[in-house]
C-alpha cells in the first residue's frame, strides 16, 4: 500500500516551470544514483528494476530524515508497483531508504530552495587526464563564489577550489576550472558546483562523472566487506561499470559446488550493492563476479 502525502495543489504554481525530473533506479539493493541534487519543484521518479524493496522517508523507517514541513513517503518498489514519483516542496537534505534493507540501501536528495544563479550548461570532460569543468550562468543574484567539489563515491564531496562569482548579472558569464589531481586509484570521479551567495546560502548543481584513465589497477570489485560475514548480515559490494549492464555473480563452496547464482544491475560509474550469503552453511566460499568480459573472484568466510 502506498502512503504519500501531497502538498496543497496551489503550491505547484509556485514551482519553477522548468522543473526537472530526476530518475532513480531501484535495483540489487541500491538506489542509483545514490545522491541527487535537486531544486524545490523538481520531481524524483523511482523506477523499479529488480528485487523486493521500498522507497521510504519518514516515520515509517527510523533512521531516515527530511526537512521540517516536508511530506513523508512510503512506497513499495516491486513488480506491479514499479514507478513512484515524489515532488520536493521543501529545501534541505532527505535521507531515505528501503525498509527491509536499510542498513545497506540508502539514498540522499539534496534540495536547494531557489537558485542564486540561472545555470546554463555544466560539463566535465576528461581532457588529456585533466578534469575540465565548464559552466555558464545566464543570470546571477547576490552570488559570492562557486565552491568546486569532488567525490570518489558520489556521496561524500569535498571542496577542491573556489571561483569568484559575478555577484549580480543579467548577462551570460562563462567559468571553468581544471583539476589536474585525478590520482591513480579511483576509476570514476564526481564533481558538483555549489553556488554560495553573500548570505552564505548554498545551492547545488547536478552531479557530473568522468572516467579516470590514470588508474594503475582497473579493478572490477573495488571493495567487499565484511569478511568474514556473520548472521544476520550480508556482504557489501562496490564495483565499477563502464556502461549499463548486468553483472553475473556466482557463489561456490569449498567443494567446488555452485550454491548461489544471481545478477546485479550495473550502472555507469561506481556501484553499491550487497549479497545475502549469511544463510549459507558456515565455511569458506568463493564469489565469482563477471561483467563485460572481466572476471574476478573473492574468497569469503561465513561464520
Amino acid at each position: 500500500m502506498k502512503i504519500f502525502y501531497t502538498g496543497v495543489l496551489a503550491l505547484l504554481f509556485y514551482f519553477n516551470s522548468n522543473a526537472t525530473t530526476w530518475t532513480v533506479t531501484v535495483a540489487n539493493y541500491s538506489f542509483s544514483p545514490s545522491t541527487v541534487n535537486a531544486v524545490v519543484g523538481d520531481v524524483i521518479q523511482f523506477n523499479w528494476s529488480s528485487g523486493f524493496h521500498t522507497t521510504t522517508c519518514g516515520s515509517g523507517l527510523p533512521g531516515t530524515s527530511l526537512p521540517a514541513g516536508a511530506q513523508e513517503w512510503d512506497s513499495p518498489m516491486i513488480p506491479g508497483d514499479e514507478t513512484f514519483s515524489y515532488t520536493v516542496t521543501v529545501a534541505g537534505n532527505y535521507l531515505y531508504g528501503c525498509i527491509p534493507h536499510f542498513s545497506g540501501m540508502q539514498g540522499t536528495i539534496i534540495v536547494s530552495s531557489t537558485l542564486a544563479v540561472s545555470f546554463g550548461p555544466f560539463t566535465v570532460l576528461n581532457n588529456n587526464n585533466t578534469a575540465l569543468l565548464q559552466w555558464k550562468t545566464l543570470s546571477e543574484v547576490n552570488t559570492d563564489y562557486f565552491s568546486i567539489r569532488k567525490s570518489t563515491d558520489a556521496i561524500h564531496f569535498y571542496e577542491i577550489a573556489r571561483a569568484n562569482a559575478a555577484g549580480n548579472s543579467n548577462v551570460t558569464a562563462a567559468y571553468q576550472f581544471a583539476d589536474n589531481d585525478l590520482g591513480e586509484t579511483y576509476k570514476y570521479l564526481y564533481y558538483e558546483i555549489v553556488t554560495v551567495d553573500k548570505d552564505k546560502k548554498e545551492s547545488f548543481s547536478p552531479i557530473k562523472t568522468i572516467r579516470n584513465n590514470r588508474i594503475i589497477k582497473d579493478k572490477l570489485i573495488v571493495a567487499l566487506s565484511p569478511n568474514p560475514v556473520t548472521r544476520p548480515g550480508q556482504v557489501q559490494i562496490r564495483f565499477n561499470a563502464d556502461k549499463r549492464d548486468d553483472m553475473d555473480v556466482s557463489v561456490i563452496n569449498s567443494a567446488g559446488k555452485l550454491v548461489l547464482k544471481t545478477k546485479m544491475a550495473a550502472f555507469y560509474g561506481l556501484n553499491n550493492s550487497h549479497l545475502h550469503i549469511c544463510d549459507l552453511e558456515k565455511g569458506i566460499y568463493y564469489i565469482r563476479f563477471s561483467l563485460a568480459g572481466k572476471t574476478e573472484t573473492k574468497k569469503v568466510a561465513v561464520l
